[in-house]
């Protein structure tokens, strides 16, 4: 289904949208007058929001609203942002999609002025095709029922006056002879026609259009998607148009961040959103605050996937995702590491009484096997932590119950939890939580690890139909370990540098293992991600090339990793006196490399030191780690 995305029905669209997409438009004041840019990584559900926005799924939303109640909140949102109204759909959202036929164009188009004769083109037939859907006419049949007038200016090259079939022969008229030059080329001098403005976008917002019931009165908004397929020059003269132009419609533009360049996506004024209020980068957007928020949304968008599927029909996904440790299984494990962990804080006290209490509660508690053992975990950790201070104490101080209690905290008892599970191969990554966080705040990569966890439990429904059992939070945790390694495999395939890029994670991973799993968890819950200072950043976004020749391979790896999402940058973070950028692993490699999946912990790491990483790999780690311990 994720595959066939743009193919599926518009009714099935419909059925199966996420009603939690659209409070991207509950934050403009007027989303409907103005240029609005919808960023992602690949996966972030772009295309499926414009899509929602053109007129045969608003038609769709308006009439199955009564009959399905997961259609009614769609209708209802679409309702408060006035893209429906009491009487229908309100908005007429044309779609144009680029592809790499433009980009094959910039070779040869001075100017772009070929680029934009196309675009003209495609940006009257987009807006025909939209207003027969809207009309529910057959296209391009019934063009010639409706009219289309505007004043053009003295030089304009779309007709003043015309029927939608007179445009629609114009239009074809600029494609067959765009494909007569694309068969025949020459030289640039050669090439003759193109257009000097962007008339399209000026004829969208002001052409008057009526049939026979009269003038279509409606919002209008102009949606282009995929934009990073365009030629660099391409993309600036176009988003320069939309921008220099401010006509009084809406332009909504969804594109890759690979679209971005390393000043666009690194820099300080792009980490802090300055700027930037007609910017929505999705991933940002449901990250932080808004996490459950996200949750809900993709979660909704799970259910209504599983009850299409076949031989689910009636059931929810949820309640078959177990929550819950298989703890008996486990018994030999956890009794084994108990043990150890009680004899390996035994010799670390010694023979004086500062540990006795902690010693005597810990061996006093009852209950549940695991909380035992995550106890014995969480004093351990206490105790390296104590006997490493540089404040030395008397043996005779004893340490009460209180002052464990005030030692420990919530980031310790998850480090604790977190190595308890590792040591014995407990799972880790399993729940509705987790399956949340390691999206990353990426709606494919969601569906991604939830589609492997939805297979499995579809295939125990055909033998357990009528009492299907839940799946364990083992089997959860290697699916999603299996989806985790199959992504860091294909990495190389999907990134440019991608083997470079593949070894620089590698390291870090790395790395961020070494300071997640120190005896004492420092860094608890763990260690995610690296930083550089803003001096570095600084450095590596605003010097000419030739300054910085040798980082400019790191610098564009870094860029490739956050366009991809695989880095998440975030910034203000201080430390002493100095400001950081963080780079977070994207959590599906957390998982890849056994590390938990809060935020927060992260370490300071020179450029010279990432340039080394990426040069070597997880060698470089492991070469400095003996260094350290010799």
């Amino acid at each position: 289904m994720r595959a066939s995305q743009r193919s599926t029905s518009d009714d099935e669209f419909v059925r199966l949208f996420g009603v939690g997409a659209l409070e991207v438009i509950k934050s403009f004041d007027d989303p409907w007058n103005g240029l609005v840019f919808l960023r992602s990584a690949p996966g972030g559900g772009k295309t499926t929001f414009l899509r929602i926005l053109t007129p045969r799924p608003l038609k769709l939303t308006d009439n199955l609203a009564d009959q399905h109640q997961q259609v009614k909140a769609t209708r209802d949102a679409l309702r408060e942002v006035g893209a429906i109204g009491r009487d229908g759909p309100q908005l007429l959202g044309a779609m144009v999609v680029f592809t790499s036929e433009y980009k094959e164009l910039s070779a040869f188009d001075r100017g772009n002025i070929l680029f934009r004769e196309l675009l003209n083109s495609r940006i009257v037939v987009a807006t025909l095709r939209s207003v027969l859907e809207r009309a529910e006419r057959q296209f391009p049949d019934d063009l010639d029922q409706f009219s289309f007038e505007w004043e053009p200016e003295s030089d304009a090259t779309i007709p003043g006056r015309a029927t939608g079939k007179e445009l629609f022969t114009w239009a074809s008229r600029i494609e067959r002879d765009f494909y007569d030059r694309m068969d025949d080329l020459g030289s640039p001098a050669s090439i003759k026609g193109g257009h000097a403005r962007l008339d399209g976008l000026k004829w969208f917002a002001h052409v008057r259009i009526s049939d026979a019931q009269g003038d279509m009165e409606v919002k209008r908004v102009l949606l282009m998607d995929e934009l990073q397929t365009l030629a660099s020059p391409q993309r600036a003269s176009l988003i320069e148009f939309i921008t220099n132009a401010r006509e009084q419609c809406g332009v909504w533009i969804a594109e890759r961040l690979e679209a971005l360049t390393h000043k666009d996506l690194l820099s300080e004024g792009a980490l802090r959103k300055r700027d930037y209020e007609n910017v929505v980068q999705l991933e940002e957007r449901w990250s932080g605050t808004r996490t459950k928020s996200y949750t809900k949304f993709v979660e909704t968008i799970a259910n209504l996937r599983a009850a299409k599927a076949d031989g689910f029909e009636g059931r929810e996904l949820f309640p078959l995702i177990g929550e819950t440790d298989d703890i008996p299984s486990l018994e030999t494990a956890l009794t084994g590491r108990m043990a150890e962990i009680e004899a390996e804080v035994v010799k670390m006290a010694g023979v004086g009484p500062r540990y006795s209490n902690w010693l005597a509660n810990a061996r006093g508690l009852s209950g549940n096997l695991l909380e035992r053992a995550f106890k014995w975990q969480l004093l351990k950790i206490l105790v390296i932590r104590d006997t490493r201070r540089t404040q030395t104490s008397f043996d005779f101080d004893s340490l009460t119950l209180d002052e464990f209690g005030a030692r420990s905290g919530s980031g310790t008892d998850r480090a604790a939890e977190h190595f308890l599970r590792s040591d014995v191969g407990a799972p880790i990554y399993f729940g509705r939580e987790s399956l949340s966080a390691v999206s990353s705040s990426n709606v494919d990569q969601y569906l991604e690890v939830a589609g492997a966890l939805f297979e499995e439990i579809s295939a125990k429904i055909r033998f357990h139909r009528d009492q299907p059992v839940p799946l364990t939070a083992a089997r959860q945790d290697a699916l999603i370990r299996g989806v985790a390694k199959d992504r860091w495999d294909g990495l190389p395939r999907r990134l440019p540098r991608g083997v470079e890029a593949r070894r620089l994670l590698e390291a870090i991973g790395e790395y961020c293992r070494q300071q997640t799993f120190r005896s004492s968890a420092p860094y608890a819950p763990g260690v995610t991600g690296i930083a550089i200072t803003m001096d570095d950043r600084k450095l590596i976004i605003d010097s000419e090339d030739a300054e910085i020749s040798h980082f400019i391979r790191l610098r564009d790896v870094m860029t490739s990793l956050v366009s991809h999402n695989l880095l998440m940058p975030r910034l203000d973070h201080r430390n002493n006196g100095r400001e950081y950028v963080v780079f977070y692993l994207n959590r599906l490699l957390c998982v890849h490399f056994g590390l938990p999946l809060g935020y927060g912990g992260w370490r300071h790491q020179t450029l010279k030191s990432l340039l080394h990483w990426q040069e070597a790999g997880a060698k470089a780690i492991a070469v400095a780690e003996e260094a350290t311990l010799v």
